[in-house]
């Protein structure tokens, strides 16, 4: 015998879809209806009842002439929230400012986000030639050096995981769209103990990041420093930068309740 579906099934059916919306478009920056109505195989009428009502909430805006739907302030407001009570934000913090000063370039805090990278914190540096912020912003892992990080240091299954569920698109002639090659960079980057990102994920733009660690031994973030490249020469990233950079990554990890003696 069939239950008889209650009301409460569907409402929370529409609630999950209405999260898968939003993520959807988070990745995407906009979209059109036509393009969710393929997406989620879902009829008009309902679609178009969730989409009103995550408009009236603040969580979607609509542009009537370019019809359109893009993420509203609603979603700032709770990763805001969310951040700022965040431990490992507040213990970060000295460690941005005191890299961006050193280096006089804009440092980021980012941590995994799925199979994407998202930037929660950072310390600008005002100079009249800058990377536009992260702070909010998802970027693929495999096509930044946060991303690299997280990467290199993730169990074998989530890594099988990853590759068998992202495809490496190229985003600039220096991406890495073959799985064999981004392998052999992740294991320099374990040796290494830090990643770079070599114009890899936006033309003109070098980045060096590394892991932040927690009490289990577990990359929970990574600590980025992202500027046009001309003001980042290799002999620099791989020099006086990388050292700094590590000693920062060992001391807040450390802050965090990380020990050398936790088997990695």
């Amino acid at each position: 015998m069939h239950r008889k579906r209650e009301k409460s099934d569907y409402i929370v059916q529409n609630v999950d879809l209405a999260f898968d919306i939003l993520f959807y478009i988070a990745r995407r920056q906009y979209t059109k209806l036509k393009d969710l109505e393929e997406k989620f195989q879902t009829n008009y009428t309902n679609l178009e009842k969730i989409l009103e009502v995550l408009i009236i909430r603040g969580y979607l805006d609509y542009n009537k002439r370019k019809k359109i739907y893009s993420l509203g302030i609603k979603n700032f407001e709770l990763g805001h929230s969310y951040i700022s009570h965040t431990e490992i934000r507040k213990q970060a913090r000295p460690f941005l400012q005191k890299l961006a000063e050193e280096f006089q370039e804009n440092v980021y805090l980012a941590t995994r986000s799925g199979h994407e990278i998202v930037y929660i914190d950072s310390y600008e540096i005002p100079r009249s030639v800058v990377v536009k912020s992260r702070v909010g912003r998802l970027l693929p892992m495999y096509a930044s050096a946060s991303g690299k990080v997280h990467l290199a240091f993730m169990d074998k299954e989530d890594l099988e995981e990853f590759f068998r569920e992202v495809k490496l698109e190229k985003f600039t002639e220096n991406t890495i769209t073959d799985k064999n090659l981004l392998l052999k960079e992740l294991e320099e980057v374990r040796r290494n103990g830090y990643a770079i990102d070599n114009e890899e994920w936006e033309k003109e733009v070098r980045c060096i990041s590394v892991p932040v660690r927690d009490y289990t031994g577990d990359v929970v973030a990574a600590i980025t420093l992202s500027a046009p490249a001309f003001r980042m020469p290799f002999n620099l990233v791989h020099g006086k930068m990388k050292d700094s950079f590590k000693q920062a990554s060992q001391e807040l990890s450390e802050k965090l309740g990380y020990s050398k003696e936790i088997q990695l």
